[in-house]
């Protein structure tokens, strides 16, 4: 009978402590969401907008005003947390797109350029219904997420909307296939229709050593815009049209692919670079493109089984022999600016050196992740454009707001919006 006692007390005893693990338990578990309650809502971080310091004028006065933003918005269905250790609840699908569309409405831009963008029919499209935008959405038929143009339809019509696929594109030879696109949209200006932009947005293949396939989808992209505005100035004569190139180019200032759009003459060791990449395709990369233990940036972000994360075009199909000398790549994409263009954030070292690239002055990163942090997003102008000019740029923050990665509760996406404003004239 005792040791029946002495176990019948021990069971008690464990069922007590048991049921004071649950209460407590449960306590903690209404403290923490007593505490989140208490947390204020995350919120997007506001930027400032500065002017453009030395900046280019317009030779005849200025008949108005208008901005384009260009955004990568970290398309959910890329999200893994392994990528983004950092970002705890930040990461939630519900969490993000707040954030992101209250920063779309925070800026409202007049052109927005999307890229990485999924859900759309479920929350973008009637998000932007109800900002007042129109808009043109596509993806490839193997990703999950895709491009988006959207304008205001008050101040823009839409007068032509193509999509590129780069993998099918008749300029060389592909060296890796990507399933990338770009989209161009004409856009006449309502009140003063002798005014038209063709914009162009893109999201350009992510792969670090893949430098010479990322050459040929910026000369497809800034081809197909520039080739579209002249056709348009033949058919639409009473209209000046200005060409913008805009999106995630997966390219860092360093790049020899952001060198070949910027300048009008490249160095022979910078062709030899492009070459090299040409000819053997996953050899060359650039001193930013990877991280210290050596992995790929942030952008491969592991796509769903359905995605193409990128695929080497067999050698033995002629790759060498069919694909298109870096020299005449070059010299398509000055076809459209003999006198190159030149990337609008380039500005960004004279407004904020902090949070810029030295001699370049770009900004320091577009794109923050624990993977990778540098300047991947541009937009386009050319150099000897007369009809517009961008006046001011919307800044980027100061690093420690988007520490220790992105996202977080100061930012919904991994990448940074671009904006610009600009004045025009005919």
């Amino acid at each position: 009978m005792g040791k029946d006692t002495t176990d019948i007390e021990k069971l008690k005893q464990e069922k007590k402590a048991k049921k004071l693990e649950k209460k407590r338990l449960s306590q903690n578990k209404q403290q923490t969401i007593q505490q989140q309650a208490q947390q204020p809502q995350p919120k997007p971080f506001q930027r400032s907008f500065h002017a453009i310091p030395n900046r280019k004028r317009l030779s005849k006065p200025s008949l108005g005003t208008f901005s384009i933003m260009s955004f990568n918005l970290l398309g959910q269905c890329l999200v893994k947390r392994k990528l983004f250790p950092d970002s705890g609840d930040m990461l939630k699908w519900k969490a993000r797109r707040n954030m992101v569309s209250a920063e779309l409405e925070m800026y409202n831009p007049d052109i927005m350029c999307l890229q990485e963008v999924d859900n759309y029919n479920e929350y973008y499209k009637p998000i932007l219904e109800k900002l007042g935008y129109k808009a043109e959405y596509t993806k490839h038929i193997k990703k999950l997420h895709g491009l988006l143009i959207a304008y205001n339809p008050k101040i823009f019509k839409m007068i032509k909307y193509d999509t590129v696929d780069y993998d099918e594109a008749s300029i060389g030879a592909k060296t890796w296939i990507t399933s990338n696109i770009g989209q161009v949209m004409a856009l006449k200006h309502i009140d003063h229709p002798e005014f038209g932009i063709v914009i162009g947005n893109t999201h350009l293949y992510w792969r670090p050593t893949a430098t010479y396939e990322r050459l040929r989808q910026s000369t497809i992209f800034i081809n197909t815009i520039v080739n579209i505005q002249k056709s348009l100035q033949e058919t639409e004569l009473e209209t000046q049209w200005a060409p913008i190139p805009t999106g995630d180019f997966n390219t860092t200032p360093d790049d020899p692919g952001y060198i070949a759009v910027t300048t009008t003459e490249m160095t022979s060791e910078e062709e030899a670079q492009l070459e090299e990449s040409r000819t053997n395709p996953g050899s060359f990369m650039t001193k930013t493109s990877t991280t210290e233990d050596g992995e790929a940036k942030a952008e491969d972000k592991a796509p769903a089984p359905e995605q193409d994360e990128g695929e080497k075009v067999d050698q033995e199909e002629g790759v060498t022999k069919d694909t298109m000398p870096t020299s005449e790549l070059v010299s398509l994409i000055k076809q459209g600016a003999p006198e190159a263009w030149h990337s609008i954030y380039s500005c960004h070292g004279e407004i904020d050196p902090k949070v810029s690239i030295p001699c370049i002055g770009e900004p320091k990163f577009t794109n923050y992740t624990a993977a990778f942090k540098g300047t991947l997003d541009y937009m386009f102008l050319r150099n000897n454009e007369t009809s517009l000019v961008a006046t001011e740029v919307l800044s980027m923050p100061p690093e420690e707001t988007v520490l220790p990665s992105l996202p977080n509760r100061n930012f919904g996406s991994d990448h940074m919006c671009l904006i610009s404003k600009f004045e025009f004239a005919v």
